[in-house]
């Protein structure tokens, strides 16, 4: 399990080379909520080819990622949520229950490496509750409704 926070500025490789490839920057997540890809900027920042799919990635470990070619980069999907930035980004929502109860501002997700299935939301109260109580992991094992300037837990289908 990782969470965006411990990926992001992650390196990655070619595996038969060990040339670098760029940095991740964001992750892409679906309709289904589940973590497809990442953003990845390298040192040609008017190159469109950025996506990385979670399939094409060969190898991980802690302090890199590692594809096979450099043709698994493919253009930027606009109909997918960025976590971090962008326009569609989730990053600092308000993050809701399906009876209309805040349960903090979107922080970080925790996800499984394999499958990229998004376990866990950590939420924020703010910097005094942070401070006094800690942040706040949040388990889901269905999918957030992304609705227009907030997130929505759902506890069925």
């Amino acid at each position: 399990m990782r969470t965006f926070q411990k990926v992001k500025g992650t390196p990655v490789f070619l595996l038969e080379n060990g040339s670098t490839v760029g940095k991740i920057n964001d992750l892409f997540v679906d309709d289904d909520g589940c973590v497809i890809g990442f953003w990845v900027a390298g040192r040609k920042w008017w190159r469109k080819r950025k996506f990385l799919r979670m399939d094409a990635i060969v190898k991980t470990d802690p302090s890199a990622i590692f594809i096979k070619d450099a043709n698994d980069l493919s253009v930027l999907p606009d109909s997918l949520f960025r976590f971090h930035v962008g326009r569609n980004h989730l990053f600092g929502k308000p993050l809701l229950t399906e009876d209309g109860a805040v349960t903090g501002l979107l922080e970080d997700v925790y996800f499984l490496d394999d499958l990229g299935t998004i376990v866990g939301y950590e939420v924020t109260n703010g910097f005094y509750s942070d401070f006094t109580e800690g942040k706040h992991v949040v388990k889901s094992t269905m999918p957030l409704q992304v609705e227009k300037n907030r997130l929505v837990l759902r506890t069925h289908s």
